[in-house]
Order: C-alpha cells, then sequence, then structure tokens
C-alpha cells in the first residue's frame, strides 16, 4: 500500500525505522542527509553513493510502502515545493560557523515537532487517561534517556500527581514487583530497544499494571508491552540523537499539560504550592 500523499518522506522513514535492516536504515539515513541531491540522481548513482547496491535502494523504498525508487523521487520534489519561502530564504542566508551549525540542529528539532505532532493522532490522550486514573506512576529509563525519565518525573509531580522516577535497573523491578493497579509504569527510551526498559515493561504488564512508553522507533521492542506508545520522531543522522530528546521532553510536557487541562483546579493548587516552597531560595 502506498503511504499517504501528505505524509512527508522523513515522516515515512521515521514511522518504519524500527522494522529496517541495518543495510536498510543506512541507505535511508543518507537519503535524508542528501534529500536535495537524491532529486537528481539514478537509483544506481545513490546506491553506489552510499555503498550499497541497487537492490538495497529498491527494497528501502518498497519496504516504506512506496512503489519504487521513482515514486520516492517525486515525493522528495513534492516535499521540497511544500518548503514555505521563508524556510528557504532563511537557508540561503550566510552565518558564522557556530551559528550554522545551531541553525543545522534547530532546523533537525523542528522538524522532529513536526512529524511527531503530524502522527501523534490520539496517544497523548490516551497516555492522560492513564496516569489520570492512576494512584501512582513509576517512570523508568536508562543511560541516556535518563535526562527525559527526569524531566516526565518533574512535570507529572509538580501537577500534583504521586509520581516517582527510578533509573536503576534492579530497583526498577524491585519496585514494579510491590505496584497494585491501578499503578502506572511509564518507560522512557529513545531506541526502544533498551533490554532492561523492555524487560520492566514486560514485567509491569504481566502484573497487570497499566503502561505507558515513549520512544523513538514506533513498532520497536518496548511497544509490544506498551498498552499507550508515544513516538518521538525526528530523523538524524547521528548515533545519539539530540532533536529526539528534545521532542520527549516536549511530548511530556505536553502531557503534563494535558492533564492539567483536565483537573485545572487542583493542578494549578499543585503548581503553586511547588512554587511557593522555594520562592525563598530565590534572591
Amino acid at each position: 500500500m502506498v503511504e499517504q500523499t501528505h505524509q512527508s518522506v522523513e515522516a515515512v522513514i521515521c514511522r518504519h525505522l524500527a522494522t529496517l535492516s541495518k543495510s536498510e536504515v543506512a541507505v535511508a539515513e543518507w537519503i535524508l542527509a542528501n534529500q536535495n541531491k537524491v532529486v537528481s540522481m539514478s537509483m544506481g548513482q545513490v546506491a553506489a553513493a552510499c555503498g550499497f547496491s541497487d537492490t538495497s535502494v529498491l527494497r528501502l523504498c518498497r519496504r516504506i510502502g512506496m512503489q519504487g525508487f521513482t515514486d520516492l523521487k517525486f515525493r522528495l520534489v513534492a516535499d521540497q515545493a511544500r518548503e514555505t519561502p521563508s524556510e528557504s530564504s532563511k537557508a540561503s542566508q550566510p552565518l558564522p560557523e557556530g551559528a550554522a551549525i545551531a541553525a543545522a540542529l534547530f532546523d533537525e528539532c523542528i522538524r522532529g515537532f513536526k512529524i511527531t505532532l503530524d502522527n501523534i493522532g490520539d496517544s497523548l490522550d490516551l497516555a492522560t487517561d492513564i496516569i489520570q486514573n492512576a494512584d501512582d506512576i513509576l517512570v523508568v529509563g536508562v543511560g541516556t534517556s535518563i535526562p527525559a525519565t527526569l524531566a516526565a518525573q518533574e512535570q507529572l509531580f509538580l501537577r500534583g500527581l504521586r509520581c516517582r522516577v527510578q533509573t536503576d535497573p534492579y530497583l526498577q523491578r524491585m519496585e514494579v514487583s510491590l505496584m497494585k493497579p491501578p499503578s502506572a509504569v511509564f518507560a522512557i527510551s529513545h531506541s526502544g530497544a533498551s533490554i532492561d526498559t523492555v524487560e520492566v515493561l514486560a514485567q509491569a504488564q504481566e502484573q497487570g499494571l497499566p503502561t505507558i512508553c515513549l520512544t523513538g522507533m514506533p513498532g520497536s521492542p518496548v511497544t509490544k508491552h506498551a498498552d499507550v506508545a508515544l513516538a518521538s520522531l525526528a530523523t538524524e543522522v547521528r548515533n545519539e540523537p539530540v532533536a529526539g530528546r528534545v521532542v520527549q521532553v516536549a511530548l511530556v510536557s505536553a502531557l503534563a499539560r494535558n492533564y492539567a487541562a483536565r483537573r485545572p483546579s487542583e493542578a494549578f493548587e499543585a503548581e503553586q504550592a511547588a512554587f511557593k516552597s522555594v520562592i525563598g531560595k530565590t534572591l
């Protein structure tokens, strides 16, 4: 089936990354990093440039729901045509080296926000249903997911929710073993394939606990154990994402705000109490 035409190539690739082979991911990353070049290249030229065969390029196109390489090129041309004049003019302005690097990173974040919003559906509302009905919430994550995990816990408890965070894999298992419904577990993993995070969410699900995951890879292993999966979609050609983390922090903030919109009085009182408790610590 061909993807919906309003979806950009970046959005389509993001949604399929977790299902692609290593060679297909490598081809996809090269295409995303060289979109302007691809529209004027043949499939053979793309294959040679990224170090793979024509078959690998064609396989990628079909795995992401396109009819072939020509279909991919037409979609890239359409994406470029939708670029606003202001975006084009900004890109043509010369910038100091440091500012240019910052601009490229900020642009990745902006694209990540747009792609994530286009694909968010009702997942944020469904996740809000879970935290709204939970007696307490355990937020878990390991490694480089810890900053987003801490941000989630902070945003939720400031709205009056009983919420704690655990980043030690052993203690995560222990804490989950003592929880009972309707307590909920919220797991964050950009790759969606961290063994500790996947296993602890599976444990929570086995105990009948409501589960939420936040991942940059839709369809990744962690989503199999989540009642609701939130996706932070951002395309970055690097091992450790930056834009993806920024989008994750924004998503957990949106989740907390969505809860606050449902319980405005309770959330307002909690925020005011928290603010008053530390006002004396400011100069």
